[in-house]
């Protein structure tokens, strides 16, 4: 528990870190200009050996060669951030001379703050990726070690990119953690695509990763006497940081190509090929066009600002690798980013000359064109990722609809269609990254109706080599099977319910990633909820083909002669009125002799009634009611007496239960029986309320939930057996089952869980129900038994 509580407040801390950090580069950078002037100490004269074309010293003219006299007033060796690390930084005022001319003074002009934000939301943007994409990973894969490992190094590659435009602005010791930061990233890196792949025990990355290490220390080791005044060296420091960059880089691909020639249908082949994608893509530009010619002592091809988009790719593609257990394929992904780039290119191309055209830029210029191209990728990816959730929440808002009330069964069933199976495929091939899926139904032993989507579709080779392994395999197959490589799908999965039979055929995934014994438990839990889908839709379309029948029946003899009608409506209120009668008996006859009799004994055995004389009169009158209610109650036992429970056990009769309760409702019923065999059996009594337990359980869930999920434990200790049934529905108010309990013996509901209540407290046990609104229920039972046997 500590260890989580750890965790979270690491998490938040780290996060509340990075905010601050934000804030604090956002006021540097709206504070001070960038000047971008480096100086060097030539012939006692201070002299600009480097300009930077996006500072305001070389937009106010200041060039190569120009010597320095004053900065702020002061002399350049005076200053702090010549002192320090050679450059002009956070100032105002600068003397210049240029060789053979007369010395000048040049004003350093803040600019505002919107063309501030417009230079740098390059940098700031590809950071907030970073940072973003690493948290939206640790919050959905909260326990999986490689989303940890994945926060912390795009925590860490988010803080540098935010405090690249800062960090030459003045801001206390940006440059230092900049440095450091960015020599520590590369063993980041590489113990991230180790932990992803699961190979962080190989001894092979455990020495890379060290070694990595070591510039890291040596960074901070010089900056330490960097501050003590004894070593200047801030070209060693930016080109130990850049070397150790280069050499994760390294490192990281070759790891990754050692791997590379694993079988296409491995797991891990996806994720080698989407990371190596990512890592070629999103570095290299930036190790060629900037780091290179920095260390080479050259200008840079293309400054951060421009490369940083192209670093913007890894975010993603390493969030993704691990979000999603089962990648798609690595094809598939570079042909839809391969899209979105050109996309992104086309359209911000066209807004340039828009722009352009009407006089809205101030220059013809690729930086203004790159921070455009930026701003048009982000809208993309922003529109993408609300029409993602704006589909998402539309789903949900259709399957939470009821179609209980007559108005809007009607627009339900004209809403039926005669392609709604192949929909069905369709959905689960999307959610499953299936090639297709092929369903065959079959009602009284003939085929019925033959649907397919994908790769199935309109293929009528494939669709013949399935509709002939059908048959031979329906009623041999017990549950779903995996099938040779050389066949045209890959999971085949039998359902026989009464006169309905079909099989469903899954093909392969589009990742190439072949499927394992591991996966079939959950896959014929989907397969076969999908049959039952079909099944029910089957249903449903049979009942609106008779409703539309007999309603056009109706119609006919309506319009043939008017009496009809009136015994048309005649019929309906005798049905009603049968209704109501059978409901009033079952609430006359034995729910009022239970409750009279449950009276009567109360009364009886009531200490404070004192002396109670029981006449005959009385004992007949009970007998009466007993008899009266043994008669109604044994017309309905032998109907409701489990045969399993009695021949095989508590266990596989509950098994039993779920199994079939699963295959005829749409329900998803998750049960752990802990220190319980097939061979335990408890007194009659006991088993029997066990059983009824989570069969009323089960059914208030059905029923009244509102939820697709149940779960129930059963457990066996030295004295009890505990049992839970659990669903995360609409839940109720508790305290209505003792408040005016009368009115609400009214609701079947209620009333199930009151007889569940008196079965557990009449055998000595405990019962509790926890619940409320929209908060789903918990219904807890222990009893006692004497010995198992």
């Amino acid at each position: 528990m500590w260890k989580i509580k750890h965790k979270n407040w690491a998490l938040l801390l780290s996060n509340a870190i990075f905010v601050i950090l934000c804030l604090v580069c956002l006021i540097g950078l709206l504070h001070h200009p960038y000047i971008g002037l480096v100086l060097e100490n030539t012939e006692e004269a201070w002299t600009v050996v480097t300009v930077d074309p996006y500072g305001e010293g070389g937009s106010s003219g200041i060039n190569e060669g120009d010597i320095i006299l004053q900065i702020d007033g002061l002399a350049p060796e005076l200053h702090p951030s010549v002192q320090k690390w050679h450059e002009i930084v956070g100032v105002s005022l600068l003397t210049v001379q240029t060789p053979g001319e007369a010395a000048r003074t040049v004003y350093m002009v803040q600019p505002s703050p919107i063309i501030t934000l417009f230079s740098e939301i390059t940098l700031i943007v590809v950071g907030l990726c970073f940072w973003l994409m690493g948290l939206n990973a640790r919050m959905k894969r909260p326990n999986v070690q490689a989303a940890s490992a994945l926060f912390r190094l795009n925590w860490l590659v988010g803080v540098l990119f935010v405090l690249t435009p800062a960090s030459s602005r003045g801001l206390w010791f940006a440059k230092e953690l900049m440095f450091a930061g960015f020599a520590l990233a590369s063993p980041l890196l590489v113990h991230f695509i180790a932990v992803l792949l699961k190979r962080e025990q190989e001894k092979s990355y455990k020495i890379v990763i060290h070694m990595l290490l070591i510039l890291p220390v040596l960074i901070l080791f010089t900056i330490l006497l960097k501050w003590s005044g004894f070593v200047y060296a801030v070209s060693e420091l930016r080109a130990m940081s850049l070397i150790n960059g280069l050499f994760g880089f390294a490192a990281a691909c070759t790891l990754l190509f050692r791997l590379w020639r694993l079988p296409a249908n491995e797991p891990e082949k996806n994720r080698i090929n989407l990371m190596l994608v990512g890592l070629l893509a999103g570095l290299l530009p930036f190790l060629i066009f900037t780091v290179v010619p920095i260390l080479a002592g050259l200008e840079p091809v293309l400054y951060s600002r421009v490369t940083a988009l192209f670093v913007a790719i890894l975010p993603f593609t390493m969030s993704y690798a691990v979000i999603h257990q089962y990648l798609p394929d690595s094809r598939k992904l570079l042909q839809d980013g391969f899209t979105y780039l050109m996309t992104g290119i086309i359209t911000s191309l066209i807004l340039y000359g828009f722009l352009l055209g009407n006089g809205w830029l101030p220059s013809n210029d690729i930086d203004s064109y790159l921070v455009l191209f930026a701003l048009t990728m982000g809208t993309i990816f922003l529109f993408s990722c609300l029409n993602f959730v704006g589909r998402k929440l539309a789903e949900r808002s259709d399957t939470g609809k009821d179609t209980t009330n007559n108005e809007e069964w009607s627009e339900h069933k004209e809403a039926l269609h005669p392609d709604d199976e192949k929909a069905i495929l369709e959905e689960l091939s999307h959610r499953l990254k299936l090639e297709g899926a092929l369903v065959i139904i079959e009602q009284g032993g003939s085929i019925v109706l033959l649907k397919a989507c994908g790769r199935y579709d309109d293929n009528q080779a494939e669709q013949q080599a399935l509709e002939e392994y059908h048959p031979k395999n329906l009623k041999t197959a017990q549950t779903g099977q995996l099938l040779p490589r050389t066949f045209p799908a890959e999971f085949y999965f039998p359902f026989v319910t009464g006169s309905f039979s079909c099989g469903l055929f899954l093909g392969y995934r589009r990742s190439r990633i072949t499927l394992n014994a591991q996966e079939l438990p959950w896959l014929n839990i989907i397969a076969g909820q999908t049959c039952q889908r079909l099944k029910v839709l089957g249903d449903i379309k049979s009942l609106r083909d008779r409703v539309t029948t007999g309603e056009q029946r109706l119609e006919e003899l309506y319009l043939r002669s008017r009496p009809v009608a009136l015994i048309k409506r005649w019929l309906f209120k005798n049905l009603e009125e049968e209704k109501r009668k059978l409901a009033r008996e079952l609430h006359d006859g034995p729910l009022q002799n239970s409750l009279y009799l449950y009276q009567k004994l109360q009364a009886l055995n009531d200490p404070s009634a004192g002396t109670v004389t029981i006449n005959s009169h009385v004992l007949s009158e009970i007998k009466d009611r007993i008899d009266d209610l043994s008669y109604d109650l044994r017309a309905i036992c032998g109907d409701l007496r489990p045969s399993a429970l009695k021949e095989h056990g508590l266990r596989t009769a509950l098994e039993g239960f779920i199994q079939e309760t699963m295959r005829n409702e749409l329900i998803t019923i998750t049960m752990d029986i802990k220190g319980l065999s097939r061979q335990d059996r408890f007194e009659e009594d006991i088993e029997l309320a066990v059983f009824r337990l989570v069969q009323e359980g089960i059914r208030n869930v059905l029923k009244h939930s509102g939820s697709g999920n149940a779960y129930i434990t059963i457990a066996r200790h030295d004295k009890e057996i505990r049992v839970e049934i659990k669903d995360d529905g609409q839940g109720f108010d508790p305290t209505l089952i003792q408040e005016n309990m009368q009115d609400e013996l009214q609701s079947d509901s209620r009333f199930g869980l009151i007889g569940m209540k008196e079965r557990v407290e009449g055998l000595g046990g405990e019962f509790t129900i926890i619940s409320g609104s929209g908060q789903g229920t918990v219904v807890r039972a222990a009893l006692p038994y004497k010995k198992g046997r």
